[in-house]
């Protein structure tokens, strides 16, 4: 069949054929230049112990989606500082999934912690919170982790081989990053 001179079966499949070719190149694109490096680089930092990236960082509206496994031994703020650092080299959008392995208690007794910290970022009373996440912890016979940066509040408590970590905002713009801790008793989106 014809049309003005050009066949229309052999339009179609040229389209075709160049449409499949230009999504195989970017997902090419994305999986060498994009994926693979930024996975290395998570991989390469201490305290991460495995990172898996999915979805394709490149195109409207679409963030990668980073699920990382942490050392318990390593600081929480120390590592997510650098994994903030990593992702902001390529662009810094992105939803962060920390897995952990809270236990029904660590989540009750970290629902006491994050009353304390929410005040403590209301009235700026941080040695406050110190105090009150010290004696919580020490009530329940918990190891606990407390640090702070301008943008967030890191909380571990720890029990035996059951260990929650919390991040939690401070009020600041993430500029389109997402973070979900959980992978225990239960997920928790950073509030």
């Amino acid at each position: 069949m014809t049309f003005r001179g050009f066949r229309v079966q052999i339009t179609i499949l040229v389209f075709v054929v160049v449409v499949a070719v230009g999504l195989v190149g970017k997902y090419a694109y994305e999986q060498t230049q994009v994926i693979s490096p930024l996975q290395e680089q998570l991989l390469g930092l201490a305290g991460v112990e495995s990172a898996s990236l999915e979805g394709a960082p490149l195109g409207r509206g679409r963030r990668p989606v980073v699920s990382l496994e942490l050392d318990p031994e390593v600081p929480l703020s120390v590592v997510f500082g650098q994994v903030r650092q990593v992702l902001a080299g390529f662009g810094g959008e992105a939803v962060i999934h920390v897995q952990d392995s809270a236990s029904p208690e660590l989540v009750r007794i970290f629902d006491r912690v994050r009353i304390a910290a929410e005040e403590a970022i209301m009235t700026g009373e941080f040695t406050v919170l110190e105090e009150r996440v010290q004696k919580l912890a020490q009530d329940h016979g918990i190891a606990w982790e407390l640090a702070m940066d301008r943008d967030f509040v890191y909380v571990s408590l720890g029990t035996g081989e059951r260990v929650l970590r919390r991040v939690i905002n401070r009020g600041t713009d993430l500029g389109g990053m997402e973070i979900y801790m959980g992978g225990g008793a239960v997920s928790w989106e950073n509030g």
